[in-house]
C-alpha cells in the first residue's frame, strides 16, 4: 500500500484581524464542521485559506503548510479542513482568534472511503475527541480495506494554552446542535436556536464584562 495517496495534519490558523474573525464565534463555525481550502495571496506568498460553507474565510495556514497543500491540489487532490477549535489570545492588544483544523486530503483513487473517513472523523471532533489523523501507511490501508469506517485509537492533546489563552470552542454545545438541525430543515429547531441566541443576549445585558461573556461562552461550548 502506498503511503503517498492520503496527507493528515493538525494545523493552526490565524486571521487577520479580531473584527474579521466575528464569524468565528457565531454559528456559522462549529467544531466539527468540514470547510473548504482555497488559495489565495496575502502579505507576498500564497497561502491556504479555510472557507466555510457560506463562503466566507475564517482565516489562514502558514506558509509551509500552504505551500504542501498548494502543492497536492495541483495533483488534483481533494482536500477537506475540519474545524477542530477555536481560542482567542489577549496578548499583544487588542487580542486575536485563532484555531485548529484537522487537514485531510487524498487522491482520487479511493475517493469514496475516504471521504467516508472524513465524515466519521467529523463526528468525533465534533464530540471534542481528536483522533489522530498523521497516519502511516498501516492506518491508511486500515482506512481502505474498511471503506472509511476504521478510525485510530491514539488521541492529539489540544493546543497548549497559557494565562492569555483560552480555547473558546472545542466541542458542540447544546446552540450547535439546535444550529445542526435548523440547518438540516427543522423549523422547530431554527426558532429554538434564534430563542437560545436572544436569551444569551438577554443574559449578556446583566454580565459583567469581559469574565462575565466568557463564563456565557464557556457554558455554551462546554455543556
Amino acid at each position: 500500500m502506498s503511503i503517498d495517496c492520503y496527507y493528515g495534519a493538525y494545523a493552526r490558523f490565524d486571521t487577520v484581524s479580531k473584527r474579521d474573525a466575528a464569524v468565528l464565534i457565531g454559528s456559522d463555525c462549529i467544531v466539527g464542521d468540514t470547510f473548504d481550502i482555497q488559495f489565495r495571496p496575502y502579505k507576498g506568498s500564497t497561502r491556504a485559506w479555510i472557507v466555510n460553507a457560506f463562503g466566507t474565510d475564517i482565516g489562514f495556514l502558514d506558509e509551509k503548510t500552504s505551500h504542501r497543500l498548494n502543492v497536492l491540489a495541483a495533483r488534483e487532490w481533494t482536500l477537506h479542513a475540519i474545524l477542530s477549535c477555536i481560542a482567542f489570545t489577549d496578548q499583544p492588544e487588542p487580542g486575536m482568534y485563532w484555531g485548529e483544523v484537522a487537514l485531510l486530503c487524498y487522491d482520487r483513487s479511493h475517493e469514496s472511503d475516504f471521504d467516508t473517513f472524513v465524515t466519521e472523523t467529523a463526528k468525533l471532533i465534533g464530540k471534542g475527541i481528536r483522533p489522530k489523523v498523521d497516519l502511516e501507511t498501516q492506518g491508511i490501508a486500515s482506512i481502505i480495506q474498511s471503506h472509511g469506517t476504521w478510525q485510530p485509537k491514539q488521541r492529539v492533546p489540544f493546543p497548549d494554552t497559557n494565562k492569555n489563552t483560552a480555547i473558546i470552542k472545542k466541542s458542540r454545545g447544546t446552540l450547535d446542535f439546535l444550529v445542526q438541525k435548523s440547518r438540516e430543515g427543522n423549523k422547530g429547531c431554527y426558532v429554538l436556536s434564534w430563542l437560545f441566541l436572544l436569551g444569551l443576549v438577554a443574559l449578556a445585558v446583566f454580565a459583567l464584562k469581559g469574565c462575565g461573556v466568557f463564563l456565557i461562552q464557556q457554558a455554551v461550548y462546554h455543556p
